[in-house]
């Protein structure tokens, strides 16, 4: 299955049933999952999207007036962004169903920015999408965090392999994994986050938890409920953007903790 092809099945489900979100937050490194879902959500297409329509065309090029891009001018997204994306909301749709705001970097938003926009997530206008983008959750005031849906967004690197996928599954039945070497830390780390992320989406696409790429180890998870692997899987991505300065054991007994 191709990369994030799960996360767009989901989007879809939730459009056919008309049970879209407003605000979301899409954590990873690869974001372009992002204008996909945007394009998805507007097309008349039924089932995906023709990307060669008027709005997929646009909103692909950033340029749909519909779509707002709020990007970090520096290192930092600034007050005046977030108001000019205020007053964008504030207007009449040109023609699109939902008008979409992408913030491409969550963590670049200034206090008096991300502040200056609680009030806008905590009462969305109607037929809006609010896409948050981020590396990682660390940086994100946990105000914004707690307003938004979470959307796991697929690795942009290689995956990890079946070893560290059986580590990953020994770790979730309660063996002892003790690391020395960061590097294969993350690997580990990735495997689980993977894991985790599929079956939480495997389990919203009502697919019986027949995971793409890890379904041989799917048994293992039916024992966690939906609110505790989010809680994990939160945790490990909070662990894996700083793998590389975490005491990792300590980390990993934290993690283990929520089990």
């Amino acid at each position: 299955m191709e990369k994030n092809e799960q996360i767009l099945e989901y989007f879809h489900i939730l459009k056919k049933q008309n049970t879209l979100g407003t605000s979301y937050l899409f954590i990873g490194q690869d974001t372009s999952a992002v204008r996909d879902i945007i394009k998805l959500i507007n097309c008349e297409q039924t089932k995906g999207f023709c990307d060669s329509c008027w709005d997929c065309q646009q909103i692909q090029k950033g340029t749909h007036p519909d779509l707002f891009l709020a990007a970090p001018q520096g290192l930092t997204t600034r007050i005046e962004t977030v108001r000019e994306a205020i007053r964008f909301f504030s207007l009449k749709s040109f023609r699109a169903k939902y008008k979409a705001m992408v913030i491409e970097d969550g963590t670049s938003l200034s206090p008096a920015a991300a502040n200056a926009f609680l009030k806008t997530l905590e009462e969305p206008p109607r037929n809006s999408f609010i896409a948050i983008c981020a590396s990682k959750l660390d940086g994100i005031l946990p105000t914004i965090i707690s307003r938004c849906r979470k959307i796991f967004l697929a690795f942009e690197h290689q995956g990890p392999d079946a070893d560290n996928f059986k580590l990953a599954s020994s770790f979730l039945e309660g063996e002892d994994v003790i690391f020395k070497n960061r590097q294969k830390f993350s690997e580990f780390l990735k495997a689980l986050i993977m894991l985790l992320h599929n079956n939480i989406l495997a389990r919203a696409n009502y697919r019986n938890n027949q995971l793409s790429e890890t379904g041989e180890y799917e048994i293992i998870l039916r024992r966690c409920g939906l609110g505790q692997m989010q809680a994990i899987l939160e945790d490990a991505l909070e662990v894996y953007g700083a793998y590389k300065t975490v005491n990792m054991n300590l980390a990993l007994n934290l993690i283990r903790m929520k089990l």
